[in-house]
Parts: C-alpha cells; structure tokens; sequence
C-alpha cells in the first residue's frame, strides 16, 4: 500500500468517526428511545447486582441470568476471535449460551486488572490480581472495528449499530471476574443490563 493510499484511509477513518459521534450528540435519539443512563460514580445499587450476577454464576442459573440480566430489546454483543482468520468476531446474541461456575472470589475492586499472555514466560500467565474488578469502560475499540470493517466492507455494520456500541463504551461499567467472564453492565430503564461480553482481553491468539 502507498504512502498516499495509507494516508487516505487515515483520513476516512477519522471522518467516518467524527460523523457518526455528531450524529449521535445532536440527536441523542437511541440515547432517549432505549432509556440508557448516562455514566456517573459507580453506584451501590451496581455492586448489589454484580454480587447476584456472581451468585448465579455460581449456582450455574442460566437461566435466571438471562431472564434477569439480559433486556428483552436490546440484544448484547459478544466478541470472540476467529483464530483461523485471526479476525475479530462480533455477535449479536439475545441469550447467554453457556456459563462457567468457577469463582475464586467475591471481593469486587474497584481498581484495573491487566491480563498477561506473557508469551516467553509462562510463570506470568495469567491476571495480576486476585478478586472482582470493576470500573468505567475505558476502550472504545469496538466502535472503531466497526468503523474500521466499514471501509474494508461497505454496510459491515449499520449506523445504529455502531450507535448503539458507542453508547456501550460510553456509558457502561467493565466487570472481569478472572478466568471466567469479562462484561459490561449498562442502566437501560433504571435497570443494569448486559450489553457485551469480551472475549478478546483474554485471547493470546491476537
């Protein structure tokens, strides 16, 4: 690829992004319509539904997570890697298939937890910390890979889609629970919700 054809991407990219953020503050129109509460401290009535969250993780109830956890209208999305294309998969799901029981803690922090692959040292492999760790989504790479997959292939994602994942990032909270889940928790009508599950922080294969 030329220095020109790279540049002219870069430039695309960015004014694709820039649109689709304007369009999203002067209407506010999904904001509105699906009652998404917009980020502030993290609450306690957050905290009462991440310790039921792992209380039926616990008890493997399925089915009471997704009854409970996952809106009626407003499917979550999941990412996965394909590690044939080595290409970034992003679902649309409106129930959890599976779950995983193992929970080594309960104590939720509120602080960063960084997952180490560790590729020439399998002494480091794994996450830093022990326990719960919540916090503000921070990433926005989801977005971007929308956007990203855009240019490479028209119409990949709708707008609304990638209005909808905006949204997400922006006003969501991260929860990793190690060597089981990694999902946000967003309020939609007063209630938290999932709205996506990574399973990318985890993948060695990226």
């Amino acid at each position: 690829m030329t220095l020109k054809n790279i540049c002219m991407l870069i430039f695309f990219s960015i004014f694709i992004t820039a649109c689709s953020v304007k369009k999203l503050s002067q209407e506010e129109l999904i904001l509105n319509k699906e009652g998404i509460s917009k980020r502030t401290e993290i609450p306690q009535d957050l905290i009462n539904e991440i310790n039921y969250i792992l209380f039926l993780l616990k008890q493997n109830d399925l089915e009471t997570l997704n009854a409970r956890f996952i809106h009626a209208k407003f499917p979550y999305y999941e990412l996965s890697m394909d590690d044939n294309q080595k290409k970034v998969i992003i679902q649309k799901k409106s129930a959890i298939d599976e779950i995983n029981n193992y929970i080594d803690s309960f104590d939720i922090k509120k602080e960063e937890a960084i997952f180490d692959c560790s590729p020439f040292n399998d002494a480091n492999y794994g996450w830093n910390k022990e326990g719960v760790f919540l916090n503000h989504s921070k990433d926005a790479y989801i977005s971007k890979f929308m956007l990203q997959e855009n240019l490479l292939k028209a119409n990949s994602y709708t707008q609304e889609e990638i209005n909808k994942t905006i949204l997400i990032e922006k006003n969501s909270y991260e929860v990793i629970v190690p060597y089981n889940i990694i999902f946000y928790l967003t309020k939609i009508d007063n209630i938290w919700y999932i709205t996506l599950i990574d399973n990318i922080k985890t993948n060695c294969s990226k």
